[in-house]
């Protein structure tokens, strides 16, 4: 599955193999990422127009596992919430918030066990700039299209959003046509303007290759296969 190969590809990167090396025996955090994957479909809600899942989930773990850690909590939470977010975004579920993953201890857990709870819940905070939301929301937004079809909503705000391949972009895009830091978008004003940031293959809006555009609703832009549409509302 794509989203744990980059989960597990990402934590190298990060840690510089800590965890494979701290992880040989015992728990595993790809076998973290399973379980929120599996929460998520387990304890989804139907609603008028959209799959809701849990955005917020505690893990409890062994004393012993959560020791072997040692203080790497908040960067496992971090990469966790990640998969929370492209696991909502490739099976077209919906966040009501922004996702959150917590760490606890519980003695009662031999090493390698765990729990997970997760919940709905807005308390986590408004989503960030590319997580997945519900297409025809009420701000400005990109909206990637495929086959003509609307398949998730990136809200914009004023703080910019880079689009790319690389982890951590706002809008993180597995396409072997995009660049690691392809393109971004930023507030100007009441407007949002696209700038290229010398990618390989370039930026196009409404097929013509662009450095900078500002843009107007429905205009649609394509970075490598990937298509936006941008929506004023």
């Amino acid at each position: 599955m794509g989203i744990l190969r980059d989960f597990e590809g990402r934590l190298e990167r990060i840690v510089e193999g800590f965890f494979s090396k701290a992880f040989r025996s015992g728990l595993q955090p790809v076998e973290l990422a399973k379980r929120l994957l599996r929460e998520m479909d387990a304890h989804k809600s139907v609603g008028v127009k959209e799959v809701w899942v849990p955005n917020r989930f505690v893990l409890r773990l062994s004393t012993d596992d959560m020791e072997t850690m040692g203080g790497m909590e908040k960067a496992l939470s971090k990469e966790l919430e990640q998969v929370v977010v492209d696991g909502a975004r490739e099976r077209g579920y919906g966040l009501v918030a922004r996702p959150e993953v917590a760490f606890e201890t519980d003695e009662t857990l031999g090493r390698g066990e765990f729990h997970v709870e997760g919940e709905i819940t807005e308390e986590t905070g408004p989503a960030a700039p590319g997580e997945p939301g519900e297409p025809g929301g009420t701000g400005p937004a990109l909206v990637l299209v495929e086959n003509g079809r609307a398949l998730r909503e990136y809200a914009l705000s004023s703080e910019p959003a880079t689009i790319g391949r690389l982890a951590g972009c706002e809008i993180e895009i597995h396409d072997p046509g995009a660049s690691r830091r392809h393109a971004e978008v930023r507030r100007r004003g009441d407007a949002f303007v696209i700038s290229d940031l010398g990618s390989t293959n370039g930026t196009l809006v409404n097929n013509a290759t662009i450095r900078e555009h500002v843009l107007a609703d429905g205009d649609r832009v394509t970075i490598g296969r990937t298509v936006f549409e941008f929506r004023r509302s």
